[in-house]
């Protein structure tokens, strides 16, 4: 559940991040992504993933939905299993 409201985090820290730049070249009237190689610098990554870090560690799960998420988790994974050993019986029996 961390990993998933971390990646929420960065995902929302991202779109800020878009939203500002966007914000900046419509101030000084650049065409959008001049050379997207330079659009995101490694330090603004590392800046954002820090924020996201902090959020996603700052956010309270309820009990019950962090064991609803454990269990859709789970039954995801049983799942998958079981179409990885169908899929190696159909191999096997042709």
């Amino acid at each position: 559940t961390m990993s998933l409201m971390f990646s929420l985090s960065l995902f929302l820290t991202f779109r800020e991040e878009k939203r500002r730049e966007e914000k900046r070249r419509e101030e000084k009237s650049e065409p959008p992504y001049q050379n997207l190689t330079t659009a995101v610098s490694m330090e603004r990554v590392q800046h954002m993933t820090k924020s996201a870090i902090r959020r996603a560690s700052q956010i309270e799960v309820n009990p019950q939905a962090k064991r609803n998420l454990q269990e859709l988790f789970v039954n995801f994974t049983l799942i998958l299993i079981c179409l990885l050993l169908i899929y190696i019986i159909v191999l096997l029996s042709s």
